[in-house]
């Protein structure tokens, strides 16, 4: 009785390690945003987004703090922080999946995976679905994940004014990488 009692025990500790090791985070990931029109070329840089993934529920989520966009103009920082992104008031952009699949990725095998996933993005306090694909590459146990979308600052009723509006392009390159870590608490 005792060595199934043991047996038992020993199976539920390695299927709760098991579930607890298919976390993984990073707190440096990179965003990086792309505006390109005849007049002006713009494209802020973030290193510091959080982003956690978790494969056993299929989910993956990322943060970022608006006011982390490195600029080469100091100006353009000074305007899309204050004017267009109103940082101050909406300090954070949010991006919230759920994948179509990511049991799919398989730590223990190298490779590159593409995975779907159904999210929100959430800047400015405004909620917009989104569908993307991402791409996650795995070496040697490390998970390295990339994905880049296109955005419209209309759909986040971001506000471009007549004088500038020629040097800010209506759609807006957003990529993000990560090099994500098991999660250990």
């Amino acid at each position: 009785m005792r060595i199934l009692r043991f047996i038992l025990i020993s199976l539920m500790l390695y299927a709760f390690s098991q579930v607890r090791g298919q976390t993984y985070y990073t707190k440096n990931g990179t965003i990086k945003l792309f505006s390109e029109t005849p007049l002006e070329k713009i494209d802020p840089i973030n290193k510091k987004a959080v982003c956690v993934m978790n494969i056993a529920k299929g989910t993956l989520g990322c943060s970022v703090l608006i006011k982390g966009f490195k600029f080469r103009n100091a100006l353009m920082q000074t305007h899309f922080n204050e004017n267009y992104m109103e940082s101050g008031k909406h300090p954070k952009a949010h991006f919230k999946a759920k994948a179509i699949d990511l049991s799919q990725i398989d730590i223990e095998v190298d490779g590159k995976y593409q995975v779907p996933l159904n999210g929100i993005l959430i800047v400015r306090g405004i909620e917009k679905p989104i569908d993307i694909e991402a791409s996650f590459d795995i070496r040697d146990g490390k998970i390295h994940g990339s994905t880049s979308f296109v955005v419209s600052p209309a759909d986040f009723d971001i506000q471009i004014p007549g004088i500038v509006k020629d040097k800010i392009a209506k759609e807006i390159l957003v990529s993000v990488e990560a090099q994500y870590e098991p999660y250990e608490k």
